[in-house]
């Protein structure tokens, strides 16, 4: 994997989990897990496509609770308790990365699933247009018009945000 800012590629995989957080948000000895912690355990995926993996998003009850950008993946090829069929199980080295904030507290784009776990490739993640920008190319000013929403940057840093009345609106700001 490239340095950070890591590069998205339309063909990365994005990997959406429900991590069972009634169960994993305390480890033996009470200890509390985060969200990122649980989200980042062991998973039963091939390891080629666990390679593939760049964002890990957790889902809780239908709402993103945290998306990361993934700088690395340690496969473990281990028979679960209980069985004697080895399954590979992947783990993530998972980091905070600003340009992934607009997922959490959103819909998941994905249901719920027996599985809990699903992969999508980046280029049909939702709002993914400005994960696969090239960064060299954006400006540092300007207008940028969506629907009923414009957003308005001047050269000085300062911004306008025009929306509908009635619309939930988010800000986060840059760390």
């Amino acid at each position: 994997m490239s340095a950070y800012p890591w590069v998205f590629e339309p063909n990365d995989l994005v990997l959406f989990v429900w991590p069972r957080q009634h169960e994993t948000l305390r480890r033996a000895g009470g200890s509390v897990v985060t969200p990122q912690e649980a989200a980042s355990e062991a998973w039963a995926m091939d390891a080629a496509k666990a390679e593939r993996v760049r964002i890990l998003v957790s889902v809780f009850e239908g709402t993103i609770v945290g998306a990361w950008a993934v700088s690395g993946v340690t496969n473990e090829l281990r028979a679960p308790e209980g069985k004697t069929r080895r399954v590979n199980r992947a783990s993530f080295e998972t980091h905070d990365d600003p340009r992934l904030h607009y997922l959490t507290g959103r819909a998941s784009q994905l249901g719920p699933r027996r599985n809990p776990q699903a992969t999508i490739e980046i280029r049909d993640l939702d709002g993914s247009d400005m994960l696969l920008e090239d960064p060299v190319d954006v400006p540092a000013h300007g207008v940028a018009r969506v629907g009923d929403y414009v957003l308005s940057v001047l050269e000085d840093g300062s911004a306008t945000l025009t929306y509908p009345a009635s619309a939930p609106v988010t800000l986060r700001p840059v760390a």
